[in-house]
């Protein structure tokens, strides 16, 4: 009888610990499946952007943002007005003062 009982009890727990493994399993499953969903939407979006990065309208706007363009493409620059106005007075001191900086130190060069 005791041996019985000590049976069950070993079949109970090990039939327990079967369904607390599955209930485990259970659960990894569905998180990897949303995990995977999650991913599927991730790829389709990288793969988009490499079959657009491999156009010739990226590398045309690549080529653009390092300031080239294609032949024969017309360019226009548009100044602001101080642009087109030209150097100030203070930018125009510093020209000159710049000048004859490097004006000196050639002569005194020269001298040596």
């Amino acid at each position: 009888m005791l041996v019985a009982a000590v049976l069950a009890c070993w079949i109970a727990m090990a039939a327990y610990s079967s369904y607390r493994s599955d209930q485990a399993l259970r659960v990894q499953l569905n998180q990897l499946q949303v995990q995977t969903s999650s991913l599927g939407g991730q790829v389709k979006a990288q793969r988009q952007e490499v079959r657009y990065a491999s156009s010739s309208a990226w590398q045309a706007e690549l080529a653009r943002a390092d300031g080239l363009g294609a032949a024969g493409e017309q360019t226009y620059v548009i100044e602001t007005p101080a642009q087109a106005a030209g150097p100030g007075p203070v930018e125009q001191a510093a020209a000159q003062v710049g000048s004859a900086v490097t004006q000196i130190s050639q002569g005194i060069s020269a001298l040596g």
